[in-house]
């Protein structure tokens, strides 16, 4: 039987927890989170993304650890989003814009969805292209599993998510990079033609002085 967490049994006493208790609750997410592992990358594809037990392994720790839920964002859910308002110190409408699908940790780059595209349909009996838009999925890269983007958890990072064309501008840089370098490299080629072509012409007069 799986323990009940001392966040769960407070919310349903309806204690509230102190500012200490706020702060032990979390350096020991802190210190979880330092600890917890990477899993192992199966080939390109991230081990969760096509093996599903492995992704509720990971997915049922980071409810434990922190938090992730609600397990219907569809539906109003006080008791998860007050804690998680009291975990922010903030208030209720701030707190629900924060989700997964905005987490700067949400990868939803074309890799990753063909990995998750993958593992959902080993038998090509479906689209799972369906599944995936519905649930708006995507790879956590903490916690290391799919997670809906409706969805939250306790590390959440601002900034997400990552998508390719946040990936795009590196190459262009490195394009650049590269003509700069074949433009510098054509020029030192041509200076030393022109030298070859001055000591060519030193030597062919030089020739033709010894004929005369």
């Amino acid at each position: 039987m799986r323990a009940v967490s001392p966040q769960k049994i407070n919310c349903l006493n309806g204690r509230k927890r102190t500012g200490r208790q706020r702060r032990n609750m979390k350096r020991n997410k802190s210190e979880l989170l330092l600890e917890k592992k990477i899993t192992e990358v199966n080939g390109k594809c991230p081990l969760a993304t096509v093996d599903i037990e492995e992704n509720i392994k990971n997915r049922d720790w980071t409810i434990e650890n922190y938090g992730y839920g609600p397990l219907n964002p569809a539906v109003p859910d006080p008791g998860f989003w007050e804690e998680k308002a009291e975990l922010w110190s903030t208030d209720l409408e701030t707190v629900k814009t924060a989700r997964c699908g905005n987490c700067a940790a949400f990868d939803q780059s074309n890799v990753i969805l063909g990995c998750i595209e993958k593992g959902i349909n080993e038998t090509n009996a479906a689209d799972p292209r369906d599944v995936m838009e519905i649930s708006d999925l995507g790879y956590c890269q903490l916690f290391k599993f799919k997670c809906a983007g409706a969805r939250t958890c306790d590390a959440w990072l601002f900034g997400g998510p990552v998508r390719d064309q946040q990936r795009e501008a590196m190459p262009e840089t490195e394009t650049q990079n590269e003509l700069t370098e074949i433009v510098g490299q054509l020029d030192k080629a041509s200076q030393t033609h022109r030298s070859q072509a001055n000591r060519l012409e030193i030597l062919k007069n030089s020739l033709g002085g010894y004929g005369r």
